[in-house]
């Protein structure tokens, strides 16, 4: 698996394309409840992961657990 960065593109869903690090927040906050949070060869379940405390920052009233 090849960790997503910043400047890499969404490879699904409504934000598909755009760099991850203008895919909202909120977004991933819903990928994550979804189920992303168990899925442990998904690259952008591990980019939340790696980033967690800065999403925590911009949506600060999702529970991210």
């Amino acid at each position: 698996m090849n960790a997503l960065e910043d400047w890499d593109l969404m490879p699904f869903g409504k934000h598909k394309n755009r760099p991850m690090q203008d895919v909202p927040a909120n977004y991933f906050h819903w990928l994550w409840v979804q189920g992303k949070k168990d899925e442990k060869d998904c690259p952008v379940a591990d980019y939340i992961r790696r980033n967690i405390s800065a999403l925590k920052q911009e949506l600060p009233d999702a529970i991210w657990s």
